[in-house]
């Protein structure tokens, strides 16, 4: 699977990707300066799923299913650390989830997958 980590999403969760194609958006010609809607084309012309904590995400994924997979993390203001240790402990399942569905969505009570 290929991931694309958005401006609000640190680097160094790519590390605990293993195994799979990731970048950050930072790795950009205009970083996070790039546009929701350069993001989105990006994601559809390579087959990404985005992980974000932006909602507008959501509301293009709903109107236009743009980007093709989304991952919303929905958890608050975790410190990086804490961030990094969800997605650790829950990968498997956010793996499997997406694996089968379009949108996963975190959050603190749940992990939900929505076709």
């Amino acid at each position: 699977m290929k991931f694309l980590l958005d401006a609000n999403i640190p680097p160094s969760l790519a590390d605990d990707l293993i195994g799979h194609w990731v970048e950050h958006v930072t790795s950009f010609p205009l970083g996070t300066s790039t546009t929701d809607g350069e993001i989105n084309e990006y994601c559809y012309k390579n087959n990404c799923i985005l992980i974000t904590k932006d909602s507008d995400f959501y509301d293009t994924f709903v109107l236009f299913k743009k980007p093709p997979k989304l991952i919303l993390v929905k958890l608050g203001n975790l410190r990086i650390r804490e961030l990094r240790a969800f997605f650790r402990k829950n990968w498997d399942l956010i793996e499997s989830l997406i694996s089968k569905h379009s949108l996963i969505i975190l959050t603190p009570e749940s992990i939900k997958a929505l076709p």
